[in-house]
């Protein structure tokens, strides 16, 4: 589980071929010492699982369905990533809950740069913009942002100059895609509703075939 508050950043300096896996190394922004063999680490928003660490460096192994799903699969030697560590017990909650669980990637249509702010309109798919919601959150690439407005199939966020300095934001442009994840609690509201749906649906037609019985 992860915040959202996105505490470091990462340069691709590995990237070898395993099989039908990557094996990715990144070096340190700003020096870890926290970081252990088996931690969770979300990269770009996705959990993956430290194999290698020391104070400088990380690497983990993503499977190839992480790399069609994600944004991961498009990395170059020298790209930079949002870090994030799981959440521990006791540690400020400052953004929202984050599971590093991609639900797809989204497309920046859009850049508006303005004095306070820069904001960005992303594109995603109907799956995941019907979980969006003016003022709602939704991680991108890891970063936990409130969604302004959302028209048709794309949404609009607003992010601080701050958020841009200290994340990979700053250097998206027009077609950069990015990697969403809709807000946990959104995602369980819509299986309560499907499920309720699915119940109802169920009794309608017990209700219906009593009543052809009965009537027979």
């Amino acid at each position: 589980m992860f915040t959202g508050i996105i505490e470091n950043q990462g340069i691709v300096f590995k990237k070898e071929l395993r099989g039908g896996q990557i094996r990715f190394g990144f070096h340190f922004q700003q020096k870890e010492k926290k970081l252990a063999i088996g931690d969770s680490i979300a990269v770009d928003g996705v959990c993956l699982t430290a194999v290698r660490v020391s104070p400088q460096m990380f690497e983990v192994d993503v499977v190839r369905q992480t790399l069609e799903a994600t944004t991961l699969g498009t990395l170059e030697l020298g790209s930079r990533v949002n870090l994030e560590r799981s959440l521990r017990m006791g540690n400020a909650l400052g953004g929202h809950f984050v599971t590093g669980h991609i639900d797809g990637r989204g497309e920046i249509v859009k850049i508006e740069k303005r004095k306070k702010n820069t904001t960005l309109f992303i594109k995603a798919s109907k799956d995941i913009i019907c979980l969006q919601a003016d003022k709602g959150s939704v991680a991108c690439d890891g970063i936990s942002l409130t969604v302004q407005k959302v028209h048709g199939y794309i949404f609009q966020i607003a992010v601080i100059p701050h958020t841009l300095k200290v994340t990979t934001l700053g250097g998206k442009k027009v077609g950069s895609e990015v990697n969403l994840e809709v807000d946990i609690v959104a995602r369980y509201l819509q299986r309560c509703f499907e499920k309720e749906k699915t119940r109802k649906t169920f009794s309608s037609r017990t209700i219906l075939k009593e009543l052809l019985s009965q009537g027979a």
